[in-house]
């Protein structure tokens, strides 16, 4: 587990979980607001929210649009009414949210929305709760963000369990009328694992190593947002994470490049004028760094209008290699359309790593006792896993 403070210049790389928890919240700036909202949250806050959730800030980048932190288990950017938590491992990134809307609203901000999602764990049995069970999750989630929605939040699970990962989100909305200004959010999430040997080997300090900047310019991933500000970092003795901001749009890749649990996710994220044009362009290149045995891409956006209408119909062109397993859709009565498909190589490489993928069934699982400790720092409760080829 990577420690809880960045005295040390290096910090040891996490050996868990890949598959990323992510939290998205949506507020609504008071008339006693500070104009900035979120961003005025000082750094003591934020490290107490991150002390909560499990990891640490690593370092940071900001703009005039929202500051990126890289976490020691993945990122947190803050816009004035956007906060979006990754955490990844056995974090226990929900702890925090209580604390989170209790330093919003002293701030004069409130929630308006709330989306959590993540792909299938590949070591469920590690879990705390309440990442024990989607449906625990949903429970805790429904507690802080359902009274927004006349019937409680919506949530879903996309994609077939044996074809790769599924896709679990959890939505809620007020539903109020929207600010004159507001523009939806377009997210493009892929999620890799089976990565390929060499492939992998690019995200280990060995004696090749220069620094994280060569790193991110010799994988190609710098090219995949070319004027975007990049925060990078590789872990020791291997695992990498970055945050690069540009404008209102995001990316952020992490990497787990060890062979039994090799996983990488990147995500694109931003407004109207940071929408992939071409996503089908933009995953065969995310493919060719990576060479992922198995790929999970999902399209979202939280508002579905005339311009966002055709996103997510289609993943577009499939990278060379590759053949579609599935696809599935959601529009959401909160507004949000989320879009999944999964991918798989037509002929796996030889000598590629096989990941020992599991997925916990999405609600299926034995309670124990310690599922009604909120915090999760209690024993573990057993589940039931299915182990996927």
């Amino acid at each position: 587990m990577s420690p809880l403070s960045s005295d040390s210049p290096i910090l040891a790389a996490p050996i868990f979980e890949g598959s990323e928890k992510r939290i998205e919240v949506d507020f609504r700036l008071g008339p006693n607001a500070p104009a900035n909202g979120l961003r005025a949250v000082p750094r003591d806050t934020l490290d107490e929210l991150m002390t909560l959730a499990r990891c640490c800030i690593v370092s940071s980048r900001s703009n005039a649009q929202m500051d990126a932190y890289v976490l020691s288990e993945s990122s947190l950017f803050v816009y004035p009414t956007k906060w979006i938590l990754k955490t990844c491992g056995t974090t226990r990134l929900l702890n925090s949210v209580p604390r989170l809307l209790e330093v919003a609203r002293a701030l004069g901000l409130e929630p308006r929305r709330c989306k959590y999602n993540r792909a299938s764990f590949l070591f469920p049995e590690n879990q705390p709760f309440p990442y024990t069970a989607f449906e625990h999750e949903v429970g805790f989630l429904d507690e802080h963000f359902g009274a927004m929605c006349a019937n409680g939040g919506t949530a879903f699970v996309l994609g077939e369990p044996y074809q790769g990962l599924q896709w679990h989100v959890y939505l809620a909305d007020d539903m109020r009328p929207l600010e004159p200004s507001f523009k939806p959010t377009y997210n493009l999430e892929v999620c890799m694992t089976e990565l390929g040997n060499e492939a992998a080997q690019q995200f280990f300090r060995n004696e090749r190593f220069v620094s994280a900047e060569q790193t991110t310019k010799d994988t190609g991933i710098a090219a995949l947002k070319p004027r975007a500000q990049i925060d990078d970092y590789v872990f020791e003795p291997c695992g990498y994470s970055m945050n690069g901001i540009d404008g209102t749009g995001l990316i952020t890749i992490h990497v787990t490049p060890e062979a039994h649990q090799s996983y990488a996710s990147v995500e694109f994220s931003g407004f109207g004028e940071d929408l992939v044009k071409n996503p089908g362009e933009l995953l065969s290149k995310v493919a060719k760094i990576f060479q992922p045995g198995k790929v999970s891409v999902t399209l979202s956006v939280d508002k579905v209008d005339l311009d966002a209408a055709a996103w997510g119909t289609s993943v577009g062109a499939i990278p060379a290699g590759y053949g579609l397993q599935g696809a599935a859709s959601q529009v959401s009565p909160c507004g949000g359309k989320v879009a999944y498909f999964t991918l798989a190589e037509k002929l796996a490489a030889p000598g590629s790593p096989t990941t020992p993928l599991h997925h916990a069934a999405s609600f299926l699982s034995v309670a124990t006792s310690s599922d009604s400790e909120a915090d999760g720092n209690g024993s573990e409760p057993e589940q039931e896993a299915v182990a996927m080829a």
